[in-house]
């Protein structure tokens, strides 16, 4: 029986080709899309998984609160987690990694700049699970200046040579290689390309300050133990050695655990070693994988009712003949069934297909080797499952209900069915396609916002360089004088952190307005003269640092505007500033500039000090003119001052612009998934529009004969769709609102939503509307009402 089944579904699609092309399309844009959010949502999924420890794995993390601010870091105190194994039961082991950032490292005559290097214990892998090729994980961080290296590192550097016992060097220290691991997978929250012992750094490694956050702190927890409890357990911690710190300057700190495999996804501390993901974006695209199901499994009972009038006569004969309703209603599912599992083995292939070129275009990662673990292979199986039913259950039901007598003397027809229903089903795809272009619009309206946005400074053609070591920061005025005899270097300057990256915080004695000094966290870092002049920044009040004032290397400082509203000073000119502990110099602001984004527009502009320093480690130069020429200027000038060191660069525009990565590419899947969405309900409009002429022919063909015009008769059928569109636009817009403020709440400054982003939708839709139901609506508006209405 069920291979007859399957027969006649085959010869019934063979029969109308197009109109099972037109459903297999519908089904296959809304399978592959679906498929393209589960292999998404497992790589999201799947960060830090590998750990062998990982449920038992948490990070210690600082909520830190000031009488008139607050901030969540990543990082912790240096002695934090050695402490927290000495003083708690539940603790089994700790490590701590510290972040080193970039070094060059010089093997033999060539050098190599590497990103993502950390100090780590020795117990570091016995938490993490690292996959060691060469090498003791036990002790490979045991000894001072010992560092092992990712695989690919270890490639690069040394070939096919064996690393083991072979020597790095940086400006000022010598590493021994003491393992190789596998590079680490890219879902990670922390990956490094090498791991340096740090009981190199004795200073870090036997630190008792409880005043420096700096390490990022990792505890592994006895089985059993209860992560809240060891939370609750650390305000003794707080008590006992940091609140004799912090207490008199009014600051507050508390601890949070969270656990490794969660980081990734939950979250919301300042520091992270890695860009991270977000839960929110995971509901979110789960719902929008269901929402395409439903819009394909929507397209399909459209197209299944539109051509009802043709099986109906099907569906009589077979009564007549002995069958049953249970019987056609099994046909129609396994109907449903066969497309679906034909469109389900087509995505696959455009998986393959495609799922490179959107790694390349988006810079996303997809796996295709994420199709054949058992999670996602449940989710096909349940895709396949809910499709089929879903698309085949209303005609099923519906075609199969046909009284065979009312069908065979041709009064049974489409007709019969729930209009209402259909209508629904139409103006929920409109609802669902609607409220994803809304977002669309809105997400790509905030992301040329940031781009475009008055940042404060000028970031346009400024090239980044990383000064190394301080052989490299003391050679920068001989570099700086080569770079300013070319008529293509506009000016050139040094600072402690580029915009878009962090500055360092210190407490520090503030002058108030009324002579007296209180303690204050301040946000704080190094310039050198030409910083604002290079960046245009405007010097509101007072003057920049200046080489004719030899005094302002010891005792000059800038403040923004942000600072003086803080303290609200009436002028910020003059006002002093003082190191805890270090009555003897007071430091006066001299000047005062104008606030401008030194990080994201996720965060406001905070009050910052500025004060010189001429050992910076990185540099930032103004180019004009051809960029090529500008590049290739500095690279001569680089060469001739650093013989043999590569010269490495990158733009400042485009670095800032990483901050924002994340949401770049959830701008970009929203718009992918907003197209398909579109061509499902387009092809939903397709099959609605033709079972509506199908089932008005003789009402069109007496108003024909009556008079009408043909305008007339195309705006008669036009006009039931526009009024779907517009019920599906109601709760779309209402729903779209809400979402995308939410969204929009991350960014402390963003586009404001407005009317014009609604309409601009609502035109798109109706437009398309009119495109794709226009045909039938003119065919049947065109047809010869003779051959309508000679059977009455």
């Amino acid at each position: 029986m069920i291979k007859n089944y399957f027969l006649v579904a085959f010869r019934h699609l063979k029969k109308q080709p197009a109109y099972s092309l037109l459903n297999i399309l519908g089904l296959t844009i809304g399978i592959v899309s679906s498929l393209l959010i589960v292999l998404y949502l497992s790589q999201e999924l799947s960060y830090d998984n590998y750990h062998e420890k990982g449920s038992r794995l948490y990070r210690v993390s600082s909520d830190i609160s000031e009488p008139d601010n607050a901030f969540r870091w990543a990082t912790s105190q240096l002695p934090l987690a050695k402490t927290l194994k000495e003083e708690f039961s539940e603790v089994e082991n700790y490590t701590r990694v510290y972040p080193v950032g970039r070094l060059k490292f010089q093997q033999e005559d060539r050098f190599y700049l590497e990103e993502s290097i950390f100090m780590a214990d020795s117990t570091m892998f016995d938490l993490f699970t690292y996959d060691f090729v060469k090498g003791n994980p036990k002790t490979s961080l045991e000894a001072p200046n010992s560092i092992v290296l990712s695989e690919s590192l270890s490639k690069k550097i040394f070939d096919s040579r064996d690393p083991i016992g072979q020597t790095l060097k940086t400006e000022s220290m010598t590493y021994e290689v003491k393992g190789v691991y596998r590079d680490v997978p890219k879902e990670s929250h922390l990956r490094p390309n090498a791991l340096i012992s740090i009981n190199t750094n004795q200073r870090i490694h036997t630190s008792q300050s409880w005043g420096s956050f700096q390490m990022y702190s990792y505890i592994l927890l006895n089985q059993g133990a209860d992560e809240q409890v060891v939370e609750d357990k650390m305000q003794g911690i707080i008590d006992k050695y940091v609140a004799v710190i912090f207490d008199q300057f009014d600051i507050t700190v508390k601890y949070e655990l969270i656990n490794v495999p969660k980081i990734h996804l939950y979250s919301d501390f300042e520091g992270e070693p890695e860009a991270l993901g977000s839960i929110t974006y995971i509901y979110v695209f789960s719902a929008v994988a269901l929402f395409l199901i439903l819009l394909a499994s929507i397209n399909y009972m459209n197209l299944s009712t539109a051509r009802s009038m043709k099986r109906s006569l099907e569906v009589g004969v077979r009564k007549v003949l002995g069958a049953q309703r249970s019987g056609l209603i099994k046909q129609f599912l396994t109907e449903s069934f066969l497309l679906t599992i034909l469109s389900l083995f087509i995505s696959l292939i455009l998986l393959v297909i495609f799922v490179p070129v959107l790694n390349n275009q988006l810079g996303t990662r997809l796996e295709l080797s994420a199709l054949y673990s058992s999670s996602t292979l449940l989710v096909m199986a349940a895709i396949l499952l809910i499709t089929s039913l879903i698309s085949g259950s209303y005609p099923a039901f519906f075609l199969s209900a046909f009284k065979p007598v009312s069908v065979l003397k041709g009064r049974g027809s489409a007709g019969t069915g729930n209009k209402l229903l259909r209508r629904f089903l139409v103006a929920s795809q409109f609802a669902l396609s609607i409220f994803m272009l809304v977002s669309t619009v809105i997400i790509y309206s905030q992301m040329q916002y940031l781009q475009s946005a008055d940042l404060g400074f000028d970031k346009e053609a400024v090239v980044t360089i990383e000064l190394d070591g301080q052989r490299q920061r003391e050679k920068w005025p001989v570099l700086e004088q080569k770079l300013l005899q070319s008529s293509n270097i506009i000016s050139a300057t040094t600072t402690q952190s580029a915009p878009g990256t962090g500055f360092g915080k210190n407490v520090m004695s503030v002058e108030t307005n009324d002579g007296s000094m209180e303690d204050y966290g301040i946000d704080l870092f190094t310039v050198d003269y030409e910083y604002f002049p290079s960046l245009g920044i405007e010097v509101k009040e007072g003057r920049n640092f200046s080489r004719e004032y030899v005094t302002d290397t010891a005792s000059a400082v800038i403040v923004n505007e942000a600072m003086v509203r803080r303290m609200n000073w009436t002028s910020g000119i003059g006002k002093k500033f003082r190191f805890p502990g270090d009555s003897s110099r007071t430091l006066r602001v001299v000047g005062v500039v104008a606030d401008y984004h030194h990080q994201s527009l996720y965060n406001p502009i905070e009050a910052i000090l500025f004060y010189p320093g001429f050992n910076n480690s990185t540099a930032l130069v103004k180019i004009g003119g051809d960029i090529g020429a500008s590049i290739a200027t500095i690279n001569t000038a680089w060469d001739s001052t650093f013989p043999g060191i590569p010269f490495e660069y990158s733009f400042l525009d485009a670095e800032f612009m990483e901050q924002y990565e994340a949401d770049q590419l959830t701008g970009k899947l929203f718009l992918g998934f907003s197209v398909m969405m579109i061509l499902i309900a387009c092809l939903g409009l397709l099959g609605l529009a033709s079972f509506i002429a199908e089932q008005r022919t003789k009402e069109i063909s007496i108003r024909k004969v009556l008079g009408a015009e043909v305008s007339g008769l195309i705006g008669l059928l036009i006009k039931d769709f526009m009024l779907l569109v517009i019920i599906g636009a109601v709760p779309a817009f209402i729903a779209g609102y809400f979402f995308m403020d939410n969204w929009l709440q991350n960014f402390e400054y963003h586009v404001n939503i407005n009317a014009f982003q609604f309409l601009i939708v609502l035109v798109i839709i109706m437009a398309l509307t009119v495109i794709m139901t226009g045909y039938h609506a003119l065919k049947a508006a065109t047809s010869n009402p003779a051959g309508n209405l000679k059977s009455e």
